[in-house]
């Protein structure tokens, strides 16, 4: 009987222990399946995108919450992979402030993760950021988020309770953990599939505008600024290396970004040329390229590609522009930019005057010589009308042979020196050519002479004419007579050493013109391109003091004959102080000087000497070596260039004579297709 009892006893507690075990089991199911619902329903937010580009963070932040609730955590928290780290994209339990506000690595979970998907333990084993030092946490547990061979993250759930983490509970974070890894990658995947048709469609935006757009600014706006735009550089600049006119000229067009350019170094910019069919015209230059074969690269080449098409288009158009502004002949702006400059100088209400120049007799030059020599006689008046006006004023070709010289700032008797001196420079010029040749000059001013462009043109017509009539090779200011021309100090010592040498005159008159050309290619101001012109054109005029028979003799001087030669640089200096020309007197005191300090008649040396004395003592040399003397034959350029390389540094300045060679060979080169468009 007791034996029964036992038995029925012991039935009873295994069926008690097999109810509690079914009870467990059916709780334990019933929890796994309310945790996969709830996940289910975190998946599928996480997949659905109601509108286009609608970013799913909030989606996203809900997966800590739900992974905390379902698991009875005190902390959850989700980490994306990004460029520089792992970024925190959503948490439970854990303050705001203390979450990291940079990407961060985390070397330690991922050695404590190895190659498991996911592990848990005590705390004391198991690693934890810093920032997390100060919960309480005593049981952790770590997931990866990987879908394939592929990482998009990590989870990590936290209990501050004694209850551990559960085999059971690693079962089922597992599947979750590649579920969620699942959805936030077609999420991303979908993200970046609109961020790409979105972009597409900017691009397709841009290439439409591009098409429509000819203006070369407006284009390179545009691309500068889709750079910044689309790409994400820090900043970016279009610099073209050939300018409206086809010439040689590195300049950057527009800059696009955030920051200040002169607080960037040189060697930060990162330079895409700009190629179209084998010619390179330009580059684009970017702060913070992206990195190679990354999708932002692929834009960024993109749109260089498509920005040297656009660029090269509006470079050329900019181009037919200026060549239809400019004269084909003579290189000088046309008919067209003569008006426009004229109504722009009226509307800004501004003095200035138009100096119209006209050839004398040319329809002769024509008949006797031929429309080559003509051609060519145009392209000199042109280059003399160019070196004899300042920087800041214009020359134009306005007929077959007029010119017209626009001079701002001044009133009519200034500009009648101005158009003095340019008549006397062509004069002087052409004088020991075969062809010589003079100009007429009518001067006109504003408002003082019209009101209005076509009153401006005529007053300047009527007193080209006057000087026409009044025997040609002369100055008239508008409204006036013909009036001879003013005989200044200059021309008065021009005329007083053309009595006694017209071959030293010729000679000081092209020393002048190719002084001024050196001058202003280093980059001398106004003034002393002025004083520069003066002293050149002067700076032999001492030789009024050297008997006729050194001038003239046919052979190398003797030590007295050079004695008496070393004069003249003081004697000239003298006369012009005497003219009140003190600034050109002492560049023509100068003039002979050498930077070693072995010249005369002072033995000045390096900064002691004016630059324009340097200038001129440079191009007195060169000059008289390639021309025709009593007692030598005329030095072909190059040999002469080599003589004054020769003595650069010792007799002549050095940056001067490199200067010098520049400015010949660019004269060569601009020679050479003036030669070859009068062939053609």
């Amino acid at each position: 009987m007791e034996e029964r009892d036992e038995t029925a006893a012991a039935a009873s507690a295994e069926i008690i222990g097999l109810r509690e075990q079914l009870e467990q089991s059916e709780a334990h199911i019933a929890q796994t399946m309310m945790r996969a619902t709830r996940l289910a329903q975190v998946i599928s937010v996480l997949g659905t995108r109601p509108e286009p580009g609608h970013v799913g963070a909030k989606t996203i932040e809900r997966v800590p919450v739900e992974l905390g609730e379902l698991f009875f955590c005190d902390i959850a928290m989700v980490m994306l992979e990004g460029t520089d780290g792992l970024n925190v994209v959503g948490s439970w339990g854990i303050a705001e402030a203390d979450l990291p506000l940079a990407p961060v690595v985390l070397p330690a979970v991922d050695a404590f993760l190895g190659d498991e998907i996911v592990r848990i333990g005590c705390a004391e084993s198991v690693p934890r950021p810093d920032w997390l030092a100060d919960y309480p946490l005593r049981h952790l547990a770590w997931a990866r988020l990987t879908v394939g061979a592929h990482s998009l993250g990590l989870m990590l759930i936290g209990r501050c309770g004694e209850e551990p983490f559960e085999t059971s509970d690693t079962t089922e974070l597992r599947p979750m953990a590649y579920r969620i890894a699942l959805a936030i990658e077609n999420d991303q995947l979908n993200q970046r599939m609109l961020d790409q048709l979105a972009l597409l469609h900017r691009l397709q935006e841009l290439t439409t505008r591009l098409a429509g757009t000819i203006e070369l600014d407006e284009v390179a706006a545009l691309i500068a600024t889709a750079l910044v735009d689309e790409v994400r550089v820090v900043a970016s600049r279009i610099v073209l290396t050939e300018d409206e006119r086809g010439d040689a000229n590195s300049r950057i067009l527009v800059y696009a970004g955030t920051t200040d350019p002169a607080e960037s170094d040189e060697s930060d910019w990162h330079r895409l040329e700009l190629d179209v069919a084998g010619k390179r015209f330009g580059a684009v230059e970017v702060l913070g390229p992206p990195t190679a074969e990354s999708p932002a690269h692929e834009t960024l080449m993109h749109l260089i590609s498509l920005g040297a098409l656009s660029l090269d288009k509006a470079l050329r158009y900019a181009q037919s522009q200026e060549r239809a502004r400019r004269d084909s002949l003579t290189g000088l702006l046309g008919h067209r930019s003569f008006h426009e400059t004229v109504e722009t100088l009226i509307s800004a209400g501004d003095p200035f005057s138009v100096l119209l120049v006209d050839i004398d007799d040319f329809k002769q030059i024509n008949d006797l010589h031929g429309h080559q020599t003509g051609d060519l006689e145009l392209r000199r008046v042109a280059q003399t009308l160019r070196q004899g006006i300042r920087i800041s004023d214009t020359v134009f070709r306005v007929g077959g042979e007029e010119f017209c010289a626009v001079v701002t700032g001044l009133e009519a008797a200034d500009s009648f020196s101005v158009a003095e001196q340019l008549r006397q420079l062509v004069t002087e010029s052409f004088r020991d050519l075969p062809v010589p040749l003079t100009v007429s000059v009518g001067i006109a001013s504003f408002p003082e002479h019209g009101a209005s462009r076509d009153q401006l043109l005529e007053a300047a017509d009527k007193a080209m004419y006057t000087s026409k009539r009044g025997g040609k090779n002369r100055s008239t200011i508008a409204g006036g007579t013909e009036q001879e021309p003013v005989a200044g100090k200059r021309d008065l010592g021009l005329a007083l050493l053309h009595s006694k040498d017209p071959e030293t005159v010729s000679h000081s008159m092209q020393v002048a013109i190719l002084s001024v050309e050196l001058g202003t290619k280093l980059k001398l101001d106004d003034c002393a391109l002025d004083r520069l012109r003066t002293a050149a054109r002067l700076h032999d005029v001492g030789k009024i003091g050297v008997p006729d028979s050194i001038l003239r003799k046919p052979g190398p001087l003797d030590e007295d004959e050079f004695r008496i030669v070393k004069t003249h640089p003081v004697v000239g200096a003298e006369l012009l102080r005497s003219w009140g020309l003190n600034d050109a007197a002492e560049i023509v005191r100068q003039h002979h000087e050498r930077i070693d300090g072995a010249g005369y008649p002072d033995g000045l040396a390096g900064e002691q000497i004016e630059i324009e004395a340097r200038i001129i003592h440079v191009t007195d040399a060169y000059t008289a070596m390639t021309h025709d003397r009593p007692y030598r034959a005329a030095m072909p350029r190059g040999d002469a260039l080599a003589e004054l390389a020769r003595h650069s540094g010792t007799q002549f300045d050095a940056a001067i004579v490199t200067a010098l060679v520049e400015l010949e060979r660019e004269t060569l080169s601009d020679e050479a297709n003036t030669e070859a468009a009068g062939i053609n």
